[in-house]
């Protein structure tokens, strides 16, 4: 992914698809943007069901850690989206 390319929602699922369980610092670090884009784009995909989060079980204190996985609806845009050679924004 290059500087000028822009993250859509098929990147992330494609991510998720081929490494699941991937959390906000993992996702922005691959994608070379802040933690605040991934969490932004994570809330939508989320809200669409597309993507679901689980609690890292981890006893830290601050903000909780979770990892994000891609759903059975998520595969099913993903190859939609595929099959018909367009991409979700």
């Amino acid at each position: 992914m290059t500087a000028q390319q822009p993250m859509c929602n098929n990147d992330v699922l494609r991510l998720l698809a081929d490494h699941n369980g991937r959390s906000v610092s993992e996702l922005a670090t691959h994608f070379q943007v802040t933690q605040t884009a991934i969490r932004n784009r994570l809330l939508r995909l989320t809200m669409s069901e597309s993507v679901t989060r689980q609690r890292k079980e981890e006893r830290r204190h601050g903000r909780p850690k979770y990892l994000y996985y891609i759903t059975t609806k998520g595969e099913a845009a993903l190859a939609e989206t595929a099959n018909e050679g367009t991409a979700l924004t």
